[in-house]
This record gives structure tokens, C-alpha cells and sequence, in this order.
């Protein structure tokens, strides 16, 4: 696994003078990226171009960003926001993806009218295709809802691998082990930071059937780091008027505080089409 890793860290397109900033529209910050709309020369294709804030214009010195999106050039499934290539672009590397416009997941279920449940679904088939992948299994390592985006026929799209981790530790020994993931939907063995999990990763899905179901964060009343993570320490979170039993009894699965017990995606996708 670590050779063709390795190779295919060679492979991720370089899309240098190929990319067209449309300075018509207005550009999105979001934490440490800016995000612009734009257009590649040779496709005509729309798309989504989002700019490291912090970094240079070269490669050189960019092996952790290089690192992260080799592992989203290696996924292509239907529920996973395509990665379309990099480049220097704009003052900093960036990163250049399809452009989505129902926005993410957190946002789309603020219209009333919206059921999160085919969302979850394809969040979870998501999930199972990474921690499945033929070269080995990829946790996404920041599984929450800002971080899904819905696409024009209301499929989920798994985005934001920049948490990610494979299961082979030498391709991933070159970079520090960051606090993975945010921290309202962390697992109680993830504060102390690490590498991302699957199992990790599943208790951020349920984290999410819950902010999904509740159209609002996880612990919207606590403020303080301290709090939150007192209240993750503490038990499972409280569940939300309107979830069924089916509903409540998964992401009890999910939360087990033994990681070992928590169920894998092929039985979370298994259990939820069955409801």
C-alpha cells in the first residue's frame, strides 16, 4: 500500500494556467481556506476554488497539504465531492473541486421541509467507501455536517479530507497528529488528539444523525472548550424530540465509550435501510 500511495502522491493533476477566477462573484472565507468560483480553461467546467490562506505560492514546503489531498485524489464514489486537481493560483496552492450549490448539509436541513435521512445514507455509504478503499482503509477524520456537501439531486458528498488519515502509518509519519476533527463531534478517545479511526469516525456520524435530526450543532448551550469536554466525558448526549427508536438505538451503538463495540458503516448502511 505504501508504494502505490507513495506513486500517488505524483499524481494528483497540476492544474497551473488552467484555472479562471470569476472575480464577479464574491469570495467565501472559511476558516483557513478562501474560496472562490471559477472555470477550467479547457473544460468550461464550473468549479469551486479553494485557496489555503496561509501558505505560499510554491510547492516546496507544502508536503502536508500535498500529503492530504493525495488521499482525495485516490476516492471516486457518489458520495464524495470530486477532488478536480491543485494549483498555485491566486497567491497560495489551491485546491480545485467540482462547485456545489445547495451548499452543505448543516445548512440545507435549516429548511424544515428537508428529511436528513437520505442525507445520513449517503453520508454513510460515503464512509463505508473510504474505510473499505481497494489500497486500504482512509478515515475521514472530520465527519460533521459543514463538512458534507448536498449536490443538485440531493446526494450527500463527503468533502474537507483534510483530517484524513490511512490505516498505513508510514505515509502518514512525516506530519504531526493534529486534533482531529471538530471538537463537538469527537469521540471521548480523540481530545487528547491522534490519528483519525473508523471507529472515530463513527462517532462523528452519529454525532451528525444528530445534528441533522435537530438542525443544530452538537451541545448548542455549551460555550467553553472545558464544558464541551466535561459533557463529551460525561455520557451520551441527550436525544431529540421526534427521533424514533430505530434512530436512538443506532447512535446508541455508535457512542459505546469501547470503540471496539461500535458498529462498522456496512452495519450502520444495513440497519439504517432497514428502517
Amino acid at each position: 500500500m505504501a508504494f502505490s500511495l507513495t506513486q500517488a502522491a505524483h499524481d494528483v493533476p497540476r492544474l497551473d494556467g488552467q484555472v479562471n477566477l470569476d472575480k464577479t462573484i464574491p469570495l467565501l472565507v472559511d476558516g483557513d481556506f478562501v474560496i472562490f468560483q471559477g472555470s477550467l480553461n479547457l473544460m468550461g467546467k464550473i468549479v469551486a476554488i479553494k485557496r489555503y490562506r496561509f501558505f505560499s505560492r510554491d510547492y516546496e514546503g507544502m508536503e502536508p497539504i500535498l500529503h492530504r489531498t493525495t488521499i482525495w485524489s485516490l476516492l471516486h464514489h457518489e458520495n464524495i465531492n470530486s477532488l478536480l486537481g491543485v494549483a498555485t493560483f491566486d497567491g497560495g496552492l489551491s485546491i480545485v473541486t467540482g462547485l456545489v450549490v445547495r451548499g452543505n448539509a448543516s445548512s440545507y436541513v435549516q429548511d424544515p421541509q428537508v428529511d436528513p435521512r437520505p442525507l445520513l445514507l449517503g453520508i454513510a455509504r460515503g464512509l463505508r467507501y473510504l474505510h473499505s478503499h481497494a489500497l486500504g482503509p482512509i478515515y475521514h477524520g472530520d465527519v460533521r455536517g459543514s463538512n458534507v456537501l448536498v449536490a443538485g439531486d440531493g446526494r450527500a458528498l463527503l468533502t474537507r479530507f483534510e483530517c484524513s488519515f490511512t490505516s498505513d502509518p508510514s505515509f502518514d509519519m512525516t506530519l504531526a497528529s493534529p486534533i482531529v476533527g471538530a471538537l463537538r463531534w469527537m469521540a471521548p478517545e480523540g481530545i487528547d488528539g491522534g490519528r483519525a479511526t473508523a471507529e472515530r469516525d463513527v462517532w462523528a456520524f452519529a454525532m451528525t444523525m444528530l445534528e441533522l435530526f435537530t438542525r443544530k450543532v452538537p451541545f448548542p448551550h455549551i460555550r467553553s472548550r472545558n464544558g464541551l469536554i466535561v459533557r463529551i466525558l460525561s455520557g451520551k448526549p441527550d436525544y431529540p424530540t421526534g427521533m424514533s427508536d430505530m434512530w436512538q438505538n443506532l447512535c446508541t451503538s455508535c457512542w459505546e465509550l469501547d470503540p471496539r463495540l461500535r458498529p462498522d458503516m456496512a452495519t450502520i448502511i444495513s440497519r439504517i435501510e432497514e428502517m
